[in-house]
């Protein structure tokens, strides 16, 4: 692959990625009462933000001896975008608390003064 269209591949990743994450965060942020809990998925805010910027800091055209850290790079932040999102909308079962919790019980050790 010639090292122009794999900046092309890594551009265009980082960019649907980084708009994918940012779509996540306004709608967990949105759906969670944005007024409870602002900062839950801050993450995935922050990681949209850094494959935004991304592309800027790679620069054209990659030099084929950081090829590979390059393309490591991008696929950490790609996957903690994902694992992010998968995390952020997963549903997580609900505390009861209709149900009466039992008293704590007080243990008398029999002495007395």
């Amino acid at each position: 692959m010639s090292p122009d269209a794999l900046a092309d591949l890594l551009d265009y990743a980082c960019w649907f990625t980084a708009f994918a994450a940012i779509g996540c965060y306004v709608l967990v942020f949105l759906r969670n009462r944005p007024h409870l809990r602002p900062l839950n998925a801050l993450g995935l805010l922050l990681v949209g933000a850094a494959l935004l910027g991304l592309p800027t800091m790679i620069g054209r055209p990659i030099v084929p001896a950081r090829e590979s850290i390059t393309i490591y790079i991008v696929l950490l932040l790609v996957a903690s975008a994902v694992f992010q999102a998968i995390s952020a909308f997963r549903r997580r079962p609900r505390v009861r608390t209709d149900q009466a919790t039992p008293a704590p019980v007080a243990v008398h050790d029999g002495g007395g003064a």
